[in-house]
């Protein structure tokens, strides 16, 4: 493997974060499941008896 310099990975890093954000910004299903994913995820999680709005919305996105 090539090395690289520090610049040369911190701009790849940065191109690379900022079409993510560009990408879930646009792309409403992938928000809905990158959001579906932090409430399954840790201490975001929802009570079971609590229907969760994320699913609801997206189903009536299709």
């Amino acid at each position: 493997m090539r090395s690289q310099t520090l610049l040369a990975q911190l701009l790849r890093m940065t191109s690379l974060l900022i079409l993510m954000l560009i990408l879930v910004h646009y792309c409403k299903p992938l928000l809905n499941a990158f959001a579906l994913n932090a409430t399954d995820g840790g201490c975001h999680q929802m009570p079971k008896t609590v229907q969760d709005p994320v699913k609801a919305d997206y189903g009536k996105q299709l």
